[in-house]
């Protein structure tokens, strides 16, 4: 499947910057884990203000990059 299909069909429902507790709940993770995978820049953050947004394409691309291993 390429890149493009992958981005239209995952997580349509989210949008396009994802906060933490979207995060928690795509990647079935707690938020300490969360905020480590973002420190450990795995996650690449998006500041805003006083909170921190990940692109919903950086998620896809963690998720299918974390399938592979």
């Amino acid at each position: 499947m390429d890149t493009m299909m992958l981005y239209q069909n995952m997580y349509s429902e989210y949008p396009e910057l994802l906060e933490v507790k979207d995060l928690c709940q795509i990647l079935g993770y707690e938020r300490k884990k969360v905020y480590q995978l973002i420190k450990d820049e795995q996650l690449k953050k998006i500041p805003c203000g006083r909170k921190i947004k990940v692109a919903k394409a950086t998620v896809i691309a963690f998720v299918m990059q974390s399938a592979q291993k």
